[in-house]
């Protein structure tokens, strides 16, 4: 029987069967090893309890991208003492592809500091250990892991494309872009390497060399999904939206049980709609909504679908052209929205220089960007209080508009550059992405009243027509609200409580004054008067989440935890992405004795803001108090290549291993982060020095080599 003949009913033995399958992984025919398995199933139904069986199939769940299977087959094949390591480094990377970074760094340095294991799993596991630091942002702790893994001289292309990750996270995209081109030399399959360099010429904005490559990728694994996704983006930045879906259509053809099968359903419709196939997109819509009914985008889904059902036959759209698609760096969304904004309009501009100006301690507020354009030449610009239609006008107009949308209580700055009435959509540059986010109404109206939708307009100075309009009523608030913002940064706790009662007065209708005396009466620590504050609120805004969010504040401060807690659901029950607030109700969890639910919060914490200190801390504090010293120390030793003068984080950590261990890993920390900025320096430098795109000669690799 060949191994490609997958049409067999039966085995002469499990071996046979096992070995099939793996043949069948080997060639990346993953439906068919599927099949071998399943079929081996029938005849063998014991096999389910096998190790070596479990393995195999974790193996094929992993690269059909059904994580959540993954994780439960190989959680079941490591309790096995006999099964072999392979199943715990698969474990590993499913972890870490489902976001469970912290317990996959736990499996996969077993791996890598196992004297007696195999040196080829303990290679990858420090690749791949690598790539899990990466994406905690910890450099010190990806570099050192590589190091580790390339002791043992063995060169292969999964740990070059590791190390391209790597250089990719710190933004040295052309450094990555020679690693990946070298894995691919090394061994023209590994899928790694092919996704990540597409990814990083896409980046480079180099489309077309990395559709090429794409296509290649996709020719050596035709049932590799990322690389269809991949490709329906670089298709949808083109605007052939039409082939996107086609694409999209195909990964889920191929894997419609892949745990990210509703967003790929999400991008396909969307693909779609933008098509201009609006019935075919209100039919994708409903089968979303109907294979996953549970799907944390419903809700989005029910607002397109509802928009595109009740469209009007007028219904207008627009979108600016050539707008800049530049990525953040670090925690710089509203410097780079701003350099992009500048550099629409024509002034030459770099995220790093407005940053300069702008950016305070971890974040920028909104008097600082005012400041900072007042003292840019050649442009015009103008603050007012948004509503739909004028953001709108400002689109029709050819001016991009910079506001904030929030996650909760955190802020982030985006450029409003189009809309669409038909879907009932606003269009952003969010600075996370490449690709322009959509964002309905509805959706889009909530997020940004935590500022009252607070706008700033800016296009060059002789099209200053073009700006909004507004009465001088309007533009007063703006001025007196920017005061009030400036005052509440300043720490003036008298003069911003009067100036903020003084705008509640005159303008009503405004949630932020009243917002920021809530902040200051819980800064207080004035339950009564919080809560009295927050109720009222919520009378006039029902739904409004700072309210409900701070409500829950004031029933703890009253020393009612159960009432706080139950707040605390709603608020959440709203938006889940708060991380403050995930860490306050681990915390009162951890205070009434449920440490697994309270450890499940502050892990949630961190997953949304994986830099959260606090957290992080509270979370190594219990792990230690409880006894298990080495989740405490992985938590600590994290915590400190964070922040290396962190005291209380380098304090448990010496308890733990001593004075000595701490002090060198916070110089290492301290060096490394020193070496990045360096690295970072120069990729930006070499950025602004660019006068025109690279051509497809710039490409580090010939397909025709592999």
């Amino acid at each position: 029987m060949a191994p490609s003949d997958v049409t067999a009913q039966s085995f002469s033995s499990r071996k046979v069967c096992l070995a099939r399958a793996r043949e069948h992984l080997a060639n990346r025919a993953y439906k068919s090893a599927r099949q071998t398995l399943e079929r081996g199933l029938q005849q063998w139904p014991d096999l389910a309890f096998d190790h070596e069986y479990l393995t195999v199939l974790g193996h094929v769940a992993f690269r059909q991208g059904r994580y959540r299977e993954t994780r439960g087959l190989l959680n079941r094949a490591v309790l096995n003492p006999d099964c072999h390591v392979e199943a715990r480094f698969l474990l590993g990377r499913a972890l870490l592809e489902s976001g469970r970074v912290e317990h996959a760094i736990k499996v996969l340095e077993d791996i890598l500091h196992d004297q007696d294991g195999l040196v080829p799993y303990r290679v990858h596991a420090g690749g791949a250990l690598s790539v899990a630091y990466s994406a905690l942002g910890l450099n010190k702790g990806s570099q050192d892991a590589l190091e580790e893994a390339a002791r043992f001289g063995l060169i292969s292309a999964q740990l070059l494309a590791d190390e391209g990750y790597r250089l990719m996270r710190v933004g040295a995209y052309p450094e990555a872009e020679v690693q990946l081109a070298k894995g691919l030399q090394v061994d023209s399959t590994c899928e790694d390497a092919f996704f990540r360099l597409c990814n990083t010429l896409y980046i480079q904005e180099k489309a077309e060399p990395a559709m090429e490559v794409l296509a290649y990728g996709i020719e050596q694994s035709p049932e590799f999904v990322p690389f269809y996704k991949l490709m329906a983006e670089l298709y949808s930045t083109r605007g052939q939206y039409k082939e996107a879906g086609a694409f999209l259509r195909r990964a889920l053809e191929l894997v419609p049980e892949a745990d990210d099968a509703a967003d790929t359903r999400f991008a396909m419709a969307m693909s779609l709609q933008r098509a201009g196939r609006i019935e075919a997109a209100i039919m994708a819509w409903r089968e979303l909504l109907q294979q996953n009914p549970r799907t944390p985008l419903r809700r989005d889904v029910e607002l397109r679908l509802a928009a595109l059902e009740q469209r009007k036959a007028d219904a207008r759209s627009a979108r600016l052209s050539n707008f800049p698609r530049k990525l953040q760096k670090r925690a710089y969304c509203a410097p780079n929205t701003l350099a992009n904004v500048l550099s629409f309009v024509g002034v030459r501009s770099t995220q790093d220089e407005v940053a300069a100006r702008v950016f305070r301690g971890a974040s920028t507020h909104w008097p600082e960007m005012f400041e900072y354009l007042k003292d840019i030449e050649g442009i015009a610009f103008r603050g007012f209080f948004g509503s739909l239609e004028m953001v709108k006008r400002c689109i029709d107009n050819g001016v991009p508009v910079i506001t904030t949308e929030y996650y909760g209580l955190a802020g982030h700055a985006i450029a409003v550059i189009g809309y669409d009435d038909v879907g009932a959509l606003i269009i952003a540059q969010d600075p996370r992405f490449i690709e322009p986010v959509e964002i309905p109404y509805t959706l889009f109206e909530k997020a940004w009243q935590h500022d009252d939708g607070l706008c700033v307009a800016v296009t060059a100075a002789d099209k200053r027509k073009r700006l909004p309009g507004q009465s001088g009523d309007e533009e007063r608030l703006v001025r007196e609200f920017l005061d009030l913002l400036r005052k509440r940064n300043d720490g003036n706790r008298d003069a911003v409580l009067r100036a903020a009662a003084e705008l509640a007065e005159q303008a009503p209708e405004k949630q932020a004054p009243v917002r920021i005396m809530a902040e200051l009466a819980l800064e207080q620590r004035s339950a009564e008067g919080l809560r009295h504050i927050c109720q009222d609120a919520l009378k006039k805004w029902p739904g409004c989440f700072w309210a409900m969010r701070h409500l829950g504040d004031a029933l703890q401060l009253s020393g009612d935890e159960a009432g706080a807690m139950a707040q605390y659901l709603k608020a959440r029950h709203l938006d889940r992405r708060d991380h403050q607030l995930a860490y306050t109700m681990g915390e009162l969890l951890l205070a009434a004795g449920q440490r697994r639910s309270g450890r499940g919060y502050l892990l949630a914490a961190l997953r949304e803001e994986p830099r959260f200190h606090k957290a992080r801390l509270r979370l190594a504090e219990d792990l230690l108090e409880t006894g298990d010293k080495d989740a405490a120390k992985l938590h600590a030793r994290l915590l400190i290549e964070f922040d290396p003068d962190n005291a209380a984080a380098r304090e448990l950590l010496a308890r733990i291993t001593g004075n000595t261990v701490v002090r060198n890993l916070a110089e290492g920390a301290k060096k490394v982060a020193e070496e990045v900025a360096r690295v970072q320096d120069q990729s930006a430098a070499r950025q602004a020095q660019k006068q025109q795109p690279p051509d497809e000669g710039d490409l580090e690799i010939e397909l025709e080599d592999l």
